[in-house]
């Protein structure tokens, strides 16, 4: 089984078809199961174990599609959402979700996999992102919704920047 997750179900983005917040919803449900991953990985394995590279290859994993993940967001959604709706309070509480991710990371970035702050660290990220996952699709996504936002011109836009992000990754890659 593949844990690349590009080839997860559900990970082709690119079906014109698909509307803003399904596209989103798609991307957040992989990133969920990566960070359900890093969640066993973070109870399995105890400080001293040679498992430890895995973890921070999980994690690694894990920081990149939030980041990815957060910058789609705040460059497309969140100026959309804030404009379609009448009350911002929802996307602040998303911006302060991500800010929050943003500040795990960062602690992340300062520890050692066998630190057992680490292991915290990683399990305080994948509560945050289950939190910030369901908050937009229980809450912030039905309202949008409702909204007379153009979903379809929203997703189309958010393919192009995932096609972009994508060559920029493999640009990267090496070969």
């Amino acid at each position: 089984m593949s844990t690349d997750p590009r080839s997860a179900p559900g990970a082709n983005t690119s079906n014109a078809c698909t509307d803003a917040l399904e596209l989103l919803a798609s991307r957040q449900e992989r990133t969920r199961a990566l960070a359900d991953r890093c969640r066993r990985c973070a109870r399995c394995l105890a400080p001293e174990d040679a498992g430890q590279e895995s973890m921070r290859q999980c994690a690694e994993t894990l920081c990149r599609a939030i980041g990815r993940m957060a910058a789609l967001e705040e460059e497309l959604l969140f100026p959309a959402a804030r404009a379609a709706l009448d009350s911002p309070s929802l996307v602040d509480l998303a911006q302060l979700e991500h800010a929050t991710a943003r500040q795990i990371i960062a602690r992340m970035a300062l520890a050692e996999p066998a630190d057992a702050r680490y292991d915290a660290l990683v399990l305080a990220l994948v509560d945050c992102v289950e939190r910030h996952a369901c908050h937009e699709q229980d809450r912030l996504f039905p309202r949008l919704r409702e909204s007379n936002l153009d979903m379809t011109e929203l997703g189309r836009r958010l393919r192009q920047r995932l096609g972009e992000q994508a060559l920029a990754e493999d640009a990267v890659q090496p070969h």
